[in-house]
């Protein structure tokens, strides 16, 4: 699940975050999805033009079990399975990255076992909500995440903390050609900028006041290089400032990445009457267990089970990539299907459902009214509820397009964006019950649908 950019001002005290544009600035400073991408092609056998992983080869879980299985019910033991290889073997899987492209190797692998057609269809994206920067010290460089707005430079000068920099972090320090240092907190990045650029600082750098990497946003562009960074990392850069040691910091531009959507449908080129789908990709630094390899691996599960009594006509599964860096993945998967002229009947999509005690049904009101009926019907505590402000996911992509949509998630956010979203995060009894009522809510749309 991704962050929208939030209005300045608004308090972040209550929601825990790894990307965010500061304590009064919640939502991390994520694009958009008002373009989605440049242009989409296929591959079938392989990632077009990906590069291979540089690391060693991991070990991948077979998906053969789980389609073997034969159960036309959903079973959580299976779609932790793909948890395991998702959140566990592969990890962090930020978008336009060899991990992405092991991810939907591994993913089309998994739904071609239960005998989908798939492709691996690859779409262009500005990502501006991860831009890297480094933080070099002593000639040990340590990553962080240009914030929008920053001017893009490599600039070198010597450390200086300035608390929050607010007036009390600020008094009597001279930053004329330093570059300050900072802590995420009580003012907006753009302030924290303003103020040091005033004082003649050549940049800043913010530091993380919870768990992960920072991505930030600024009000405006900025001719000063601004940068965030994890408290982990930050270690180096505190004994910096307390000594006045030089620092490098060097931001970057927005880089046009390839992300990947995995597409699977009943037969090669079948249309698509329900869509049922969620992201793979992950934020920079979060194995992404909860968010959203409960969902991903949830998506395959269904479409195991739904094809145990044979593939279902017009029935189609996609896991999207780019989510997190503003829904590109699914925006540009509606655009094709606009294209052809074939926009589904309905939208299911799955995120985040891996914790807690209750489904939450968000979307179209006919629809969370008959997947509640459905819970209740089925023993099982749901509530139909709405989406925050603050938050999006794939299935706006359809909603915008006119698309009735039902969103699966679940009450308990976790540890999502953060280094701890690791596999134990994820609750077998809750990626049951979810998928319990999605697969009663799908086959009850599949007779709606028709033939």
């Amino acid at each position: 699940m991704r962050f929208r950019p939030f209005a300045s001002g608004l308090s972040l005290a209550s929601i825990l975050l790894l990307v965010a544009c500061s304590d009064r600035e919640p939502a991390a400073p994520l694009a958009t999805p008002a373009g989605p991408a440049v242009s989409a092609t296929t591959a079938s056998a392989s990632v077009a033009g990906a590069a291979p992983p540089t690391s060693a080869p991991r070990p991948t879980l077979s998906p053969t079990p789980a389609a073997a299985s034969g159960s036309a019910n959903f079973e959580a033991s299976q779609a932790l399975v793909h948890v395991q290889q998702l959140a566990g073997v592969i990890g962090v899987r930020l978008s336009g990255t060899p991990a992405e492209q092991e991810a939907a190797r591994y993913l089309r692998g998994a739904l071609e076992a239960s005998g989908y057609a798939v492709d691996i269809v690859e779409f262009r994206f500005d990502d501006r909500a991860f831009r890297t920067a480094d933080v070099t010290i002593d000639g040990t460089t340590t990553p962080g995440l240009t914030m929008t707005g920053s001017a893009v430079a490599q600039v070198s000068g010597a450390a200086v903390f300035v608390g929050l920099a607010d007036a009390v972090g600020l008094a009597g320090k001279d930053l004329r050609g330093r570059i300050a240092v900072a802590d995420r907190g009580t003012l907006l990045f753009a302030e924290k900028a303003d103020a040091v650029r005033e004082l003649g600082a050549a940049g800043l750098i913010v530091i993380n006041n919870e768990d992960g990497d920072l991505s930030g946003q600024l009000a405006s562009n900025i001719d000063i290089p601004v940068a965030g960074i994890s408290r982990e990392g930050a270690v180096a850069l505190r004994r910096a400032a307390s000594t006045g040691a030089t620092v490098t910091l060097k931001t970057t531009r927005n880089e046009e990445r390839v992300g990947l959507n995995v597409v699977a449908r009943p037969k090669v080129g079948a249309g698509c009457k329900i869509v049922v789908g969620g992201h793979h990709d992950t934020v920079p630094g979060a194995p992404g267990a909860h968010d959203n390899a409960s969902g991903t691996a949830t998506v395959v599960e269904l479409a195991r089970a739904l094809a145990a009594d044979g593939l279902d006509d017009g029935l189609c599964f996609v896991t999207f990539g780019a989510e997190e860096s503003g829904l590109f993945g699914s925006a540009n998967f509606v655009e094709s299907l606009e294209r052809q002229g074939g926009l589904p009947a309905f939208m299911i999509n799955i995120d985040q459902m891996g914790r807690g005690t209750r489904v939450d049904l968000i979307g179209t009101p006919a629809l969370t009214r008959q997947a509640a009926s459905v819970a209740e019907r089925l023993g099982i505590l749901a509530q139909a509820t709405t989406l925050g402000a603050q938050y999006g996911s794939d299935h706006q992509s359809f909603q915008t397009a006119g698309v009735p949509v039902l969103f699966f998630t679940s009450n308990d956010l976790g540890k999502f964006h953060t280094p701890e979203d690791k596999v134990g995060e994820v609750q077998p009894e809750m990626v049951q019950r979810t998928g319990d009522v999605a697969i009663a809510v799908i086959r009850e749309l599949l007779r709606e649908v028709g033939p």
